[in-house]
């Protein structure tokens, strides 16, 4: 087979591992590393420069035979067994490991474009999808465009080792044999494969999420049950709350978990106005009121969150704000506000999943809402979140106060919250507020502590007297993260109180008047956004420098010992070759030394003693005999000192550069 039909078979097999790759990456919900997801087009492009690799190589080898198979099994048994002593082989991770293969599928077809290493890189691609198959977020599409691209990947790598063997003029080898043991040791790859991502998956849940969430191994002590109270009052002390563990959230980023929010404010309480709780179909879950309408797209694994309860038990669901989705073990319910309740209450060790629409819009967008006018607001919007009581006079002088140098909602909104947050304490243990004293103004001007409720109150209340839609939320704080995984471990003294906001066209937003939950719309520049991502990649990055140091180390050591290895005449000439190609004049493939050194003689370097330096390169090339170091260190002279003489200007050199000649290789006078 002719050499451009190996290449255009390695091209199609390579083109077929990308999209095989890809589609296998979609299917999983992308490539990750770590917690840090990394985008498909990324991820396509890096494939491409493998097919371009794959195309720039006129031949292709194959490993010596056996060698493939001790490679590519010992990459295998080694990366399973690395994996289960990092603790990644637990029945969870079986989504995460199939989201870095399409990461090993990169480096191994664009560095190593091999016949036998393309269908490795096509096995990774299967684990890819038996670790997504049967996951929530798997792609019937992108799986059926990745098995039919496999299966053309087979077959093209196929062809293409059995192109790479010995052709006329050679020993003939049994190359029907060779191809057959081949097609055996990549089987029997496949099926060990296979067998270790089998063992990784575990049963099916019937709560939508993984099996195993009752094994006895749940952390102590429990929390009290988590209920949903239809009041919140805020006069009532606080005492510091236990350390007993509610929810283990399994996320790909830390969150807020809210349980519920409350809408109608009476001066000393907040409580829920009257609704009716309807059951979740099919488990999307309804936009409430102001949420933006979320259409039922894909569920991708960003929005994900794999809730354990570890509380006693739990007859409200805390998610990341604004749940899409949602599936447990029996039916949901759903509020105004899209709170959840699940029928019947959950137990310790129940499991439930969730997709939320988890995007809080940058400050930069919610700024350029500006200030909108009270039309622009909804009638429910305002009949639920503009309510408010008799207000002191103190509080209501204090919002206009604040807020008065803001000409947009989004200002005023963060100087209410900066004010609080820098004028005011909030504490976990609180006392009661004494009979007939207004919470706020006890809170906001007696320089008395207060509870997170109290400081989210205070906020809404300010927003309110301002004609800004707001209500409070409560639910938990992120959490602990637990190790490497992206698992969030919640106790009780995580609950918290917060503010949401309403904004045309961006809905409910999250703001904290007590500085402890994540700032959502914190506005980044990009040096700041380059030392996150870094951050988070420092070992990737340690180790990326650490083997590319490595890798051109070699290669200078290497260049040095080959041009160490040559002749003097070969190394002194190239010299010569490039002081005349800086300065104009290139030497022609035709040229001997010595008419190359009289050219220059005559031209560029005006010295009449390079032609004895010519003459002595061709004496010393034909001779294979090196010159004495007196006549080497006369000829190094000749050269600098011609070359001081005549200095090279950069505006030849960029002349020399464009005029389309180009020096000509290393003379083969050196090496007879």
């Amino acid at each position: 087979m002719a050499v451009l039909e190996r290449r255009h078979m390695g091209v199609v097999a390579a083109a077929a591992v990308a999209v095989a790759t890809c589609g296998a990456a979609a299917a999983g919900g992308g490539a990750a590393i770590g917690p840090l997801d990394v985008p498909l087009v990324v991820l396509a492009v890096a494939l491409a420069g493998g097919v371009v690799g794959v195309a720039s190589r006129a031949s292709t080898k194959v490993l010596p035979a056996g060698k493939d198979v001790v490679v590519l099994t010992a990459v295998t048994v080694g990366g399973f067994v690395g994996l289960y002593l990092v603790g990644w082989t637990t029945r969870d991770h079986e989504v995460e490991i199939a989201r870095l293969l399409p990461l090993a599928v990169v480096a191994l077809s664009v560095l190593w474009p091999e016949p036998n290493v393309l269908r490795y890189c096509l096995l990774l691609a299967a684990g890819t999808l038996l670790g997504t198959a049967g996951g929530q977020t798997a792609s019937r599409p992108a799986v059926g465009g990745a098995v039919v691209a496999l299966a053309v990947a087979l077959v093209a790598t196929n062809r293409l080792t059995a192109a790479s063997g010995p052709r006329l003029g050679e020993a003939p080898p049994a190359r029907g044999r060779r191809v057959a043991a081949e097609a055996v040791a990549v089987l029997a790859i496949v099926g060990l494969l296979a067998a270790l991502a089998a063992a990784l998956l575990p049963p099916r849940d019937p709560s939508g999420g993984r099996a195993g969430g009752r094994d006895g191994a749940l952390p102590r002590p429990a929390a009290p049950p988590m209920e949903g109270e239809d009041d919140l009052d805020v006069t009532a002390g606080t005492d510091a709350p236990s350390e007993g563990f509610v929810l283990l959230v399994d996320a790909s980023k830390p969150d807020m978990w809210r349980v519920m929010t409350y809408d109608h404010w009476d001066g000393e309480s907040w409580s829920r106005s009257p609704e009716d709780v309807v059951v979740v179909a099919r488990d999307f879950v309804e936009p409430g009121v102001g949420d933006l309408a979320v259409a039922p797209g894909p569920r991708s694994r960003d929005r994900l969150q794999l809730v354990t309860l570890l509380a006693e038990s739990a007859t409200v669901l805390a998610a990341a704000a604004r749940p899409t989705h949602v599936s447990s073990e029996g039916d949901v319910g759903q509020g105004a506000d899209a709170s959840l309740y699940p029928r019947p209450p959950l137990s310790r060790g129940d499991r439930y999943l969730v997709f939320s629409d988890r995007s809080q819009a940058p400050g930069r967008v919610l700024r350029a809402i500006g200030d909108p006018p009270a039309a622009a607001v909804p009638s429910d919007v305002a009949r639920s979140y503009l309510q408010l009581p008799q207000v002191a006079a103190r509080v209501r002088a204090l919002a206009a106060e604040v807020t008065a140098g803001e000409s947009s909602t989004y200002g005023r909104v963060r100087a209410i919250e900066g004010w609080i947050d820098d004028h005011t304490t909030v504490t976990a243990d609180t006392a009661p507020v004494t009979t007939g004293v207004d919470p706020l103004e006890a809170f906001l001007f007696d320089e008395r502590p207060g509870s997170s409720e109290q400081a989210a109150t205070s906020m809404a209340v300010m927003l309110r007297a301002l004609g800004i839609p707001a209500r409070i939320a409560v639910g938990f704080l992120p959490g602990t993260r637990t190790g490497s995984d992206p698992q969030f471990l919640v106790r009780s003294r995580d609950a918290h109180a917060w503010v949401e906001v309403w904004f045309p066209t961006a809905g409910w937003q999250r703001f904290d008047p007590t500085g402890k939950a994540p700032d959502a719309h914190a506005e980044e520049s990009v040096w700041d956004r380059l030392l996150r991502f870094l951050s988070r990649l420092w070992p990737l990055v340690l180790l990326v420098v650490l083997v590319a140091g490595g890798w051109l180390a070699w290669r200078g050591v290497r260049w040095w010992r080959r041009r160490a290895a040559l002749p003097w005449a070969t190394r002194f000439f190239s010299r010569v070759e490039r002081a005349g190609a800086a300065r104009g004049r290139p030497r022609r493939p035709q040229e001997t030394p010595v008419e190359y050194a009289g050219e220059l003689a005559d031209g560029v370097l005006p010295d009449p003693r390079i032609v004895e330096v010519g003459e002595l390169v061709t004496v010393a090339a034909w001779s294979r005999r090196e010159p004495p170091a007196d006549d080497r260190a006369r000829a190094e002279r000749v050269l600098r000192e011609a070359a001081r003489a005549s200095p090279v200007r950069r505006l030849r050199r960029l002349r020399g550069r464009g005029s389309g000649s180009r020096p000509a290789p290393r003379p083969t006078i050196a090496k007879p």
